[in-house]
């Protein structure tokens, strides 16, 4: 189906005639999914604000040329994550999120976040194996090549998950480390062990918002705001040993990075 006009958006008014409203979706991705994306954006940057009324279903069935059946799986769904009210008789409302407190976490590197405060937290991996590597990742570590070994783990605190980190690792490093993974030790702890330390960690850190992937992994809702990551981890004559991408909760996991004291 051809896309309706987009019209200026409203804040105020969420149900009256607004991008939010008047999309229409096409087949491809399911659409009930693709109604969940846009309803759980408009949620999360406020378009829709804590308190004040969704379009009703029978708006969302005619604004975005979908069933009834649809627009009730994706507000199920939001339902379910907690993000809305549904009030009898009334309509649907979008709901006031609590603030959380979050785990502070001091490390002296990014590599190090899946193993600190051990006591709090459990690490498990999810893939170790070949993969290719993400354009974004080679960009800053060309060395890594196309494909390398990937071990993916998720941190998780008192039932929640607070992170993941993919680690790339030059396939020479992935072979000798095979499936033997500590679940503990950090991927610097791994490394050493394999005679292969890690004497610089450079590194970048930003905020993203969660993708369905990310989503999906870290239990929030899709949009949400989560710390980025972003590592090089070099031996001593400056030889790749990883490159590595961590998504933090943000509402959940606070980061302090703290630079190495000279020895």
């Amino acid at each position: 189906m051809a896309s309706t006009p987009r019209s200026r958006r409203s804040r105020s008014s969420p149900g009256g005639d607004t991008e939010l409203a008047s999309r229409r979706f096409d087949d491809g991705v399911a659409r009930y999914y693709r109604l969940y994306e846009l309803l759980s954006a408009a949620l999360q940057d406020g378009t829709i604000p804590p308190e004040s009324a969704l379009p009703s279903e029978p708006q969302l069935c005619a604004r975005h040329g979908i069933s009834r059946t649809t627009v009730r799986r994706a507000l199920d769904r939001l339902e379910r994550e907690g993000r809305i009210v549904r009030r009898r008789g009334s309509g649907t409302y979008a709901r006031a999120q609590r603030a959380r407190s979050r785990l502070c976490v001091a490390v002296h590197a990014p590599s190090e976040v899946p193993a600190a405060h051990e006591f709090r937290t459990a690490t498990t991996t999810l893939r170790f194996d070949t993969a290719p590597v993400p354009h974004a990742l080679r960009a800053i570590a060309a060395e890594i090549g196309s494909t390398a070994y990937l071990l993916q783990r998720r941190l998780s605190g008192q039932g929640e998950p607070l992170s993941v980190t993919a680690a790339y690792l030059p396939e020479p490093i992935g072979r000798r480390l095979q499936r033997q993974i500590p679940s503990r030790a950090s991927l610097i702890t791994m490394l050493a062990r394999l005679g292969q330390p890690a004497a610089a960690v450079r590194y970048s850190v930003g905020a993203v918002p969660a993708d369905a992937a990310a989503a999906r992994a870290l239990r929030v809702p899709l949009g949400s705001a989560l710390v980025r990551v972003r590592a090089v981890l070099t031996g001593d004559a400056g030889e790749l040993r990883a490159v590595m991408e961590s998504l933090c909760r943000s509402d959940r996991l606070q980061l302090k990075i703290l630079e190495p004291q000279p020895g």
